[in-house]
């Protein structure tokens, strides 16, 4: 958008006021846009912190857990508390010297954790939604210590909590302990203590003591907490949300029509569970009669010595003379065993349960018959994740949107950093991460290539979709990444000229150094060729004096069988004779040949 910006007021156009220019529309909006992320980062950082100072994952689990094994798993925050904690704070002695003492800090600040569902009962007519409903009761049981702890937290009626004591504990009348089976040396001389969030009359706000800055209205609601030991009140304020939300949020493992609880994997699993047992009770009951025989005895026929008819190793038995055949006296009797039939029944009931429950044995740890191809891999483990990814989102629905804006709310509230402050929206993406985290990884690198195109690269932003990349890869782009003073430095020197002058003298003597290099290797290649030319002459010669002497050994042979007539064996005689001082010659040749070139090599 061209169109300059003006002021409502004066109808002059804005300015910047660094250069002195119009502002466009385009300008204040990308202005506004950029300052909104830098407190939207700031507002996520803030809520980040204070998460991590209660534990929020750990709280988390607990609740999961209780969704997968009763059903339903509750969170109960952000909720005010004081925490105590060490710090070590910087002070100057009396030497100006620096030095930290450890001092104990109390600090208010917004807390969740988690709640057990046995706990607390919502409005019944709340449907599938408990802030629908009225308000909620939440039970909690507290020793004296807890109880005498109370009276240091802000809000708490010291004379009511001195009633409360005196009193000692009461349990209530309609109320049945809630215990596990296997839980033992349960405290007796605990409080109960009901504390309960929703709608309160004004009157009996006003009866508490409690100061109301607004008139009575029938059409307006006032929301609060009431807290109760005893069924004596101990504390009362009001909701420190405006919008008077329930500070609470159920997450169900698998949703009830119209309820606010939900059914566990053991609710789902019931039907298989109760026939593995009936098969592991049978295998057990096969395995214990089909372990050895069954031994039939004819008591007349023989009488233990011991007067013991449990069978034992070595033992004696005495026959009676009627007795011919003493294996006639005992029996023994094969029961089948069946257990591979009962285990087939067992194997079968859990693979109905994992259909059942929707929690596949490879999403439990197991591999199982996994492929070992990557893409294999990652086609196992997107089907095997539907149920997963459906109780993702189910769980960003209950627990991450609204829990995180309460927090956010409460952050507007009373959050003294206006640094922090927006208008913002909730983004839960617990559920969308976990669908595409493999096939973003997969799009990160192709566009990644797709960036070193000059077609496509002048659209991307390489180093945004690099820094994608990395945290698709759990990686913090911060760690490997050069900082921006660096990647300028970088940039500087790339446009920078390249080309430096030489110096002269540097210069001559490289290019007397390359002749040199140059006449040394023609001189070289010329001693080569000379050597060669001698080799080659020298064989030429040796061989053209070897065919003389041969012809000369002829002719002399047929000197001497002519003329002389003599013998052949004189013949070969004098022709061997003859030979060696050839071989001889020969000899002194080749070595005055080798001597020859072996000189011509030195010089």
């Amino acid at each position: 958008d061209e169109r300059m910006a003006g002021d409502k007021d004066t109808g002059q156009p804005m300015v910047d006021p660094d250069s002195g220019e119009p502002l466009r529309m385009k300008d204040i909006a990308r202005a506004a846009m950029k300052l909104a992320r830098e407190k939207a980062k700031a507002m996520q950082t803030e809520i980040d912190d204070q998460l991590t100072e209660c534990d929020y994952n750990g709280e988390m689990r607990k609740v999961i857990h209780n969704a997968a094994r009763l059903g339903t798993g509750v969170i109960k925050g952000p909720i005010v508390m004081s925490r105590t904690r060490k710090a070590w704070q910087p002070f100057k002695d009396m030497e100006g010297n620096v030095i930290h003492q450890l001092e104990i800090v109390q600090e208010m600040s917004p807390a969740s954790y988690s709640i057990d569902p046995r706990n607390v009962w919502p409005d019944p007519g709340c449907g599938d939604n408990i802030h629908h409903g009225k308000g909620m009761y939440e039970r909690e049981q507290l020793t004296v210590r807890q109880v005498r702890e109370l009276s240091k937290q802000p809000g708490y009626m010291k004379d009511q909590l001195r009633k409360v004591l005196e009193e000692g504990p009461k349990k209530s009348a309609t109320f049945q302990e809630l215990k596990d089976e296997d839980q033992r040396d349960i405290a007796r001389d605990v409080y109960e203590k009901w504390e309960y969030w929703g709608e309160v009359d004004y009157d009996d706000l006003k009866s508490a003591g409690l100061k109301m800055d607004t008139e009575k209205d029938e059409l307006k609601s006032i929301s609060a907490c009431v807290v109760m030991i005893n069924n004596t009140v101990v504390k009362v304020y009001i909701n420190p949300l405006e919008d008077g939300s329930l500070p609470y949020d159920f997450f169900v493992w698998e949703k009830v029509a119209d309820s606010v609880w939900g059914y566990g994997i053991p609710y789902l699993m019931r039907a298989q569970q109760k026939v593995l047992n009936a098969a592991w009770r049978q295998m057990m009951d096969n395995a214990g009669v089909s372990s050895g025989p069954q031994i039939i005895v004819k008591a007349g026929a023989i009488q233990p010595a011991d007067k013991q008819w449990q069978l034992s190793a070595r033992k004696i038995w005495f026959a009676t003379d009627d007795v011919d055949d003493v294996r006639k006296a005992f029996t023994a009797v094969e029961f089948n065993s069946y257990q591979a039939e009962l285990a087939a029944i067992i194997k079968m009931a859990m693979e109905l349960a994992d259909q059942e429950t929707g929690v596949p044995a490879i999403t439990q740890g197991e591999k199982g018959a996994a492929p070992d191809t990557v893409g294999g891999m990652q086609m196992l483990m997107n089907s095997a994740n539907v149920v997963l990814r459906r109780l993702v989102k189910q769980f960003d629905d209950s627990i991450t949107r609204p829990h995180i804006r309460r927090y956010y709310d409460f952050n507007m509230m009373y959050n003294e950093d206006e640094e922090v402050k927006g208008d913002f929206t909730i983004d839960a993406r617990g559920s969308s991460a976990l669908l595409v985290r493999d096939i973003q990884n997969q799009a990160f690198l192709n566009l990644l290539a797709a960036g070193a195109n000059p077609v496509y690269g002048v659209y991307l932003d390489t180093q945004k979709l690099f820094e994608k990349a990395l945290q698709a890869q759990h990686i913090d782009p911060a760690e490997v990444l050069k900082s921006e003073d660096e990647l300028e430095k970088l940039k500087e020197a790339a446009a920078q000229p390249q080309q430096a002058e030489q110096d002269p003298a540097l210069a001559v003597a490289q290019l007397r150094g390359e002749i040199e290099m140059q006449k040394a290797q023609v001189q070289n290649q010329g001693d080569m060729a000379e050597l060669q030319l001698r080799q080659q002459i020298a064989q030429q010669e040796h061989e053209l004096r070897m065919t003389e002497l041969a012809m000369t050994r002829e002719i002399e042979m047929l000197k001497m069988s002519n003329q002389q007539n003599i013998s052949l064996e004189t013949i070969k005689a004098k022709l061997a004779e003859t030979a060696i001082k050839e071989r001889g010659k020969k000899e002194l040749y080749a070595a005055e040949q080798n001597l020859k070139m072996t000189m011509g090599s030195g010089i």
